[in-house]
């Protein structure tokens, strides 16, 4: 088969995977990957980098594999990760003073289409969108934290890598994680004894933007961790922000002093999107993929789920996927 059908059939994949697994774990490990490959039964995935690589092929392969298997009708599938165009079998890149915590951040860790163009505006989302661009274009200003809330798939990694996107085009050095990678680089560090190196590497940081604040809730040392970052970046008028399914005084977990700095700057909500921005964000995702889907069939979609994006997307990802194959046009 061709690069692309491979690239189709992930697509498809991702629709199920995306409705399958955790959206931590969507999110941090299968959203920015891609099908690149498929042959004689060998389909090969392109990761951005060994981390993600790894974590795959340890955990996730079993179910990437069925998933294959019935969209392809293969009867049986092997899956190989690969990362810039070799397959995973060496160490993470180092710093140059040999450790893992570099402080470089490229635009490929940011989605590439997470950018505020493609973001769909509507009642429930508009004050968060204008907070967003407004850190975006003055760093470390009023809005510092930024703090953004919302259910499920509404929006809120969108909005933190399109900052990260901006900050970036105009220089700053960005550091962008969840915190889920930042406990997992922690406790890294602890056990190697690079806590100074891992300080470093956030302390440099022109903006921090953290997602899914949540994870760290009840992990004694990393909030520790985190606060002290975080007073130091705030002192020194560096921009933070940051992401979580709650707002701060929900977080009954957390440290007093951890929760009410959070609330020093902004703390803005997103809403459900009501059904006139289900069906403009259909209609913008099915223009970016270049499909033709008839009005009725993206109001359906929309009238379908209410309460997530993510979700939302997934299902337009099935039909356009499975349309491609069947070489048919999607219809009620």
């Amino acid at each position: 088969m061709k690069a692309r059908s491979a690239s189709e059939i992930w697509e498809a994949a991702l629709g199920e995977l995306q409705i399958q697994v955790s959206k931590p774990n969507y999110r941090t490990w299968l959203e920015n990957t891609a099908g690149s490959e498929y042959q004689n039964d060998k389909f090969v995935v392109s990761v951005p980098n060994v981390f993600v690589a790894e974590y795959l092929d340890r955990n996730q392969r079993s179910l990437i594999e069925k998933t294959l298997i019935g969209l392809t009708a293969s009867p049986g599938i092997n899956v190989s990760f690969q990362v810039d165009g070799k397959y995973k079998t060496f160490p993470g890149p180092r710093g140059a003073d040999g450790n893992n915590f570099s402080t470089a951040q490229s635009p490929s860790n940011f989605n590439p289409n997470y950018v505020f163009e493609s973001f769909v505006v509507g009642k429930s989302n508009h004050l968060a969108c204008s907070a967003a661009r407004g850190v975006a274009q003055n760093q470390g200003g009023t809005y510092n934290p930024l703090f953004i809330y919302g259910g499920v798939g509404l929006g809120k990694t969108h909005l933190l890598h399109a900052i990260g996107h901006a900050a970036m085009a105009n220089n700053s050095k960005v550091i962008c994680v969840s915190a889920e990678q930042f406990t997992n680089e922690f406790v890294t560090a602890v056990q190697q004894r690079k806590t100074e190196a891992f300080r470093n590497k956030y302390r440099s940081a022109d903006m921090l933007l953290v997602d899914d604040i949540s994870f760290i809730n009840g992990k004694e040392q990393t909030e520790g961790s985190f606060f002290h970052i975080f007073n130091e970046l705030h002192n020194a008028n560096r921009q933070i922000v940051i992401t979580s399914d709650q707002p701060p005084k929900s977080m009954k977990f957390f440290e007093e002093r951890l929760r009410s700095r959070f609330e020093w700057g902004l703390v803005v909500n997103i809403q459900p999107p009501d059904f006139e921005t289900r069906l403009a964000i259909l209609q913008s995702k099915a223009a970016g993929r270049a499909v033709d889907i008839a009005l009725d069939v993206l109001e359906f979609i929309a009238r379908r789920t209410q309460q997530n994006i993510r979700e939302l997307e997934g299902y337009l990802n099935r039909v356009v996927a499975y349309a491609k194959l069947l070489k048919a046009s999607p219809d009620i």
